[in-house]
């Protein structure tokens, strides 16, 4: 299968964003998303999520959930294979009968623009569910020319300035932000597509409360050319782990205890932010496939 084969849905997705602003500037970072598209992405997956998927663990979140009610700021550090992580977790919250679309509807991921502004695909897609814009550093850093490089930040600088004050807004109501520390899908052919980006230091100095969520399970295999209207859509079991909620400040600050003599401290705390991941991901595997097993038998 490849997501072009639902060519019949992505039409519908994309009548039902005609008209819709998709240059980005520091006054709509903040995007809305189109709750028809939502609900047709979210019967795609229910026909690609196997018996046996759901969320581990989900009494964690419930408890995030009740400290961001308080007005503290709360994150979700999640890991990232695929295109379709975001729209499965929400699904699988949004049917839950403990969590439902009240909780659901509290996530608020951060996005690049790339996703937005790319091929219509893939626009479908990341305009389907609320969001905050940013532009990814790693996307200026591949620049090599100087003067292109310069026009980039003009552009970059104040979108993210502003993306800033909306998630400090946002997060102090309600809200829970969604961050994938990686800033891109795992590709196994790709190891440094598992290196979480530096950036992410900045976000652990000014939430409260983070949960580590790891992701067992894929539904849209990316393809090598890189390009989502080739990735594979896939029947999975599919699994989500919440760690409990911890300080913010006291895992920054055990990590940062933790720096050997010579490196980035800043990319040592993110490094340990992907390892913690990591190894919820390699604990809870095993179950999973037993799951898988049993289900194929």
């Amino acid at each position: 299968m490849k997501v072009s084969d639902y060519m019949d849905q992505l039409q519908v997705m994309a009548k039902n964003l005609e008209g819709r602003d998709f240059g980005f500037r520091p006054d709509n970072v903040y995007q809305k998303g189109n709750g028809e598209n939502r609900e047709i992405i979210g019967r795609l997956l229910d026909s690609l999520m196997l018996p046996g998927s759901g969320l581990e663990n989900k009494e964690a979140l419930k408890a995030l959930y009740e400290k961001s009610r308080e007005g503290k700021a709360c994150m979700l550090l999640v890991e990232h294979y695929s295109n379709f992580d975001y729209p499965c977790l929400f699904r699988l919250m949004e049917k839950d009968a403990e969590l439902g679309p009240e909780v659901a509807s509290t996530l608020l991921p951060i996005q690049g623009m790339k996703l937005s502004e790319g091929n219509p695909v893939t626009a479908a897609f990341s305009n389907s569910y609320d969001t905050i814009v940013i532009y990814p550093s790693r996307s200026i850093d591949k620049v090599e020319d100087e003067d292109e490089k310069r026009k980039i930040r003009e552009i970059s600088v104040p979108i993210n300035i502003a993306a800033i004050k909306e998630l400090t807004h946002k997060k102090h109501s309600g809200h829970i932000i969604t961050v994938f520390p990686a800033g891109t899908r795992y590709r196994p052919w790709d190891p440094g597509s598992r290196k979480g980006v530096r950036e992410i230091y900045s976000y652990l100095k000014t939430f409260d409360y983070l949960c580590f969520v790891s992701i067992n399970g894929n539904t849209l295999l990316p393809s090598r050319e890189e390009a989502m209207e080739k990735d594979e859509p896939t029947r999975d079991i599919m699994t989500f782990t919440f760690s409990e909620p911890v300080s913010a400040k006291a895992f920054r600050k055990e990590a940062a205890a933790e720096v050997p003599e010579g490196e980035d401290p800043k990319q040592h705390v993110v490094d340990k932010v992907m390892d913690t991941l990591f190894a919820m991901h390699e604990e809870n595997e095993p179950a999973r496939l037993e799951k898988r097993k049993a289900l194929d038998a």
